[in-house]
């Protein structure tokens, strides 16, 4: 019986590929996008965390500083003073070369001579001899192989590099070693530290030290701790890592939600297409049961041809999330290095871990899409199998009571949503709840739409009027589940873009009134460099001898301690007119006063929420005369990052910190001035490394970073889009050729080809307009959630809502245009099919 079994379930699903390559593609394309997002992701953090293990080898702590750098002396008074043998100092920084192609790459000036306990992996194959050269020899590298035959080098070549010192002529001596991180050392290039200081301008500075604890490292790290100034610290590496990691956390869970939501509709489409092979086979497995064949055996075929498909669909799936993940790798390093921290050229990383997640939810959605199906044919006696009637019956009892099950899903993720606190993965999984409820409610939702349209209909004169509204009615089993799958996507899209709409709203007015001065000049450079403060100055200086300047502010993008962590922190030299450009969401009276005269400071919106402040509150900053207590007198707005940041004045900063020069100038012109004049004549006073930018500009180029930041979003949005088109084309097509015989007969009794075609559009017009509204009111529901839950959970952003009704437009026409465009092929098909054939078809 097994045998026989088996036979007619191959037979059956060789009769249907169409419908096997649908479920197929939609298990595929479900398991990609997660699997996609997943390899990017982790690839990003993983190339950070391997391109540090390649340069700091066995160190487990690093000794760091704000971006004034750490005094070399202090590396001599540890090593001779206190007796620490294992350190490693690092001067890093970046240069630029033009040899053949442009390259940017990332300079480490490290002691050839370090002790071999470090085993860093550019020490790897290179002999001593080498390591000595780059003592010996002024302005000598080592090189990736790869890197420099791109560049049409060899061994004795060199090449031109520009820093903030000016031009400076490179000579390869050797290799870097080609082992497991050759792909990291793409972009490097290692030299000897008084080369490295050399070239940055920063002699007798130090980036950092690493330190490798051998022997007693409680009794180091102390002796360590209370060696080090005030304002510097010995901070573990792994603690380091795991911070980073942190950072991107609610990133990360953003993305990974939309790789859910694709594959909550391919588990809508695997249902559709599982239910139907069930439904179509509803009289074959009526008469197996009658000649003896057992519930659990037909139970069992059900779930091992939806295991087979879930393998096979896994397997794909995988293959081309390694390819999206491939695509979606430089959008997702490129917003992890604008919003967070350099991530410097990563490379795929296949995980074992990520390919089991997504063998795992490849094959749990799977059967869990066929369960339904399966206890469907497992419960009902043979006699009640034969009857269509009976399944339509049972379907409107279960849709029935889907919907008081959906107004409790809905009720639980509301309070998911409101009763979680800042929890973002309970705010997410609240939404998916909502979410599936609404797909639950859709089908009772449709029946009684078409109840009521029916009634209205009822004395029309025209059966193409009336039949439509009965079919979606009468087959609420097929229609009810695809309806759902087109209502979640087309709300996800409504809710997606009406919350993109109003971030970029925000923001576009964010960033207007964030630029109050006519220009800005970007003063880029290394902080630890000597000459860097002077030249500032004496730029600032001539700038406000120009005719056309009236005035200028300035900035310093620095960080400073807080406790145990680097904060970021902007050192704002204000004018009354760039008083404007902050948008207070809190404030103290008189600000500007306390701001410029006593210990206070202004902290970013995000940062006060991330790090539960409030106005009146006190902030330790770590400085060299010891910790300094700083007021918190107001909160800003501020969409630039979503760790956010504080802001203290110039005059506050210089009381306890040295100055290290301005990260930008801004430009106030006189009324009337020739702008285009002006920036020229500005330009004519800065070095090669400065620029010089409107606010206009800097304006586009603010809302290009932000359009590039939401392509991933806008990505995974068209893949979730093809899943559910794929769902609804799966449905309507299963429904069209299941009702073969019934158009069959419509067709005997006179209705044309025409009239057919006419009729099945109108029906799945129906289907797209009940989706279309009903994912308007959810569309809302969604954007509202994303913006003032799930944003402000993730980022501490609060945003405006800006309602656009092209987008609820858009959305609707997209639902009403998929469900017509995925009738085409059925109605052409249905059209052609002569009505004897279409009889004689059981």
């Amino acid at each position: 019986m097994r045998r026989l079994l088996k036979k007619a379930s191959r037979h059956f699903l060789y009769l249907h590929p169409w419908q096997l390559v649908i479920a197929i593609l939609g298990i595929t394309l479900g398991v990609a996008v997660v699997i996609s997002i997943d390899l990017a992701l982790e690839s990003a953090l993983h190339t950070f965390k391997q391109t540090t293990q390649a340069l700091s080898g066995k160190a487990s702590y690093r000794i760091i500083a704000s971006d004034g750098g750490l005094d070399e002396k202090l590396y001599t008074h540890l090593r001779v003073g206190q007796g620490v043998q294992n350190l490693s100092p690092v001067v890093n920084g970046y240069v630029h070369s033009t040899a053949i192609t442009a390259k940017t790459f990332k300079l480490v000036g490290i002691d050839p001579l370090i002790e071999n306990t470090f085993q860093s992996a550019w020490r790897q194959d290179n002999k001593t001899g080498n390591n000595l050269r780059l003592i010996t020899e002024p302005n000598t590298v080592l090189i990736s192989r790869q890197t420099a035959q791109s560049m049409q080098l060899q061994i004795g070549d060199s090449f031109p590099v520009t820093t903030d010192t000016g031009r400076h002529i490179l000579k390869i001596i050797n290799w870097l070693p080609e082992n497991n991180a050759r792909e990291l050392f793409a972009h490097l290039l290692i030299t000897d530290i008084s080369t490295a200081q050399e070239l940055f301008g920063v002699l007798g500075k130090l980036s950092t030290i690493d330190v490798v604890l051998a022997h007693d490292p409680a009794a180091t790290i102390q002796r360590i701790r209370q060696a080090l100034p005030a304002n510097v610290l010995l901070m573990p590496l792994n603690e380091q890592a795991e911070s980073l990691r942190q950072m991107t956390q609610a990133f990360s869970l953003n993305l990974t939600a939309l790789g859910m939501l694709s594959l909550l509709m391919g588990m809508f489409l695997i249902y559709n297409t599982v239910s139907f092979l069930v439904i179509q086979r509803r009289l074959l497995f009526g008469s197996l049961r009658s000649i003896g064949v057992t519930r659990q055996q037909i139970c069992r075929l059900i779930i091992e041809e939806a295991l087979l498909l879930a393998m096979i669909g896994t397997v794909l799936g995988i293959l081309l999330g390694i390819i999206l993940g491939h695509s979606l790798l430089p959008l997702i390093s490129g917003t992890i290095n604008a919003l967070y921290f350099p991530v410097d050229h990563s490379v795929l990383k296949l995980s074992p871990l990520q390919i089991g997640k997504g063998c795992l939810l490849g094959i749990a959605t799977t059967l869990l899409a066929v369960l339904v199906p399966a206890w469907e044919a497992y419960r009902l006696p043979p006699h009640r199998l034969l009857l269509r009637s009976e399944l339509e019956s049972g379907v409107r009892r279960f849709i029935q009571s889907a919907a008081w099950l959906a107004v409790l899903f809905i009720f639980l993720g509301l309070s998911l949503v409101l009763l979680t606190g800042n929890n973002i993965s309970m705010g997410l999984a609240g939404i998916f709840l909502m979410l599936f409820g609404f797909a639950l409610l859709t089908p009772q939702v449709s029946f009684v739409l078409m109840t009521m349209l029916e009634r209205l209909l009822a004395r029309s004169p025209s059966v193409l009027v009336r039949l439509p509204v009965r079919m979606v009615k009468a087959e609420i089993s097929r229609t009810g589940c695809a309806i759902a799958t087109l209502m979640i996507v087309v709300a996800a899209t409504i809710g997606m873009d009406l919350m993109i709409g109003s971030f970029r709203q925000t923001v576009s007015e964010w960033v207007k009134i964030s630029l109050p001065a006519d220009l800005y000049v970007s003063l880029s450079g290394n902080m630890q460099a000597s000459h860097k403060s002077a030249a500032d100055h004496l730029l600032k200086q001539r700038l406000a001898k120009l005719n056309e300047v009236e005035m200028l502010s300035s900035v310093l993008r620095t960080q400073l301690f807080r406790g145990h962590t680097r904060n970021k922190v902007s050192v704002f030299e204000i004018n009354e007119k760039s008083r404007q450009g902050f948008i207070f969401k809190q404030q103290s009276h008189e600000i500007w006063t306390a701001f410029n005269h006593q210990n206070s400071i202004f902290v970013t919106e995000p940062y006060a929420y991330h790090h539960g402040l409030e106005l009146g509150d006190n902030i330790l900053l770590r400085t060299a005369q010891g910790e300094q207590a700083f007021a918190i007198i107001a909160i800003y707005a501020d969409y630039s990052g979503d760790q956010g940041h504080l802001a203290m004045s110039r005059n506050n900063y210089l009381r306890y910190w040295p100055d290290l020069g301005f990260s930008g100038i801004g430009i106030y012109a006189k009324e009337g001035s020739n702008m285009i004049q002006l920036e020229a004549r500005v330009k004519q006073l800065l070095q090669p490394y400065q620029t010089v930018k409107s606010e206009q500009a800097i304006y586009q180029l603010s809302m290009q970073l932000f359009e590039q930041t939401f392509r991933i979003t806008e990505t995974l949005r068209w893949l979730a889009g093809m899943i559910a088109f794929l769902g609804v084309f799966s449905a309507l097509m299963a429904i069209q050729f299941e009702r073969t015989r019934q158009l069959g007969i419509l067709r005997a009794i006179g209705m044309t080809s025409g009239q057919l075609s006419w009729l099945i559009s109108i029906e799945t017009g129906l289907m797209g307009l009940i989706a279309g509204l009903f994912a308007v009111p959810v569309g809302f529901i969604m954007a509202y959630l994303f913006i003032f839950v799930v944003y402000l959970r993730s980022f501490g952003w609060t945003l405006a809502f800006y309602f656009n009704a092209g987008v609820v437009f858009q959305g609707f026409m997209l639902a009403l245009v998929a469900a017509v465009l995925a009738a085409v092929l059925p109605a052409l098909k249905m059209a052609h099919t002569k009505p004897a054939d279409a009889l004689r078809n059981e």
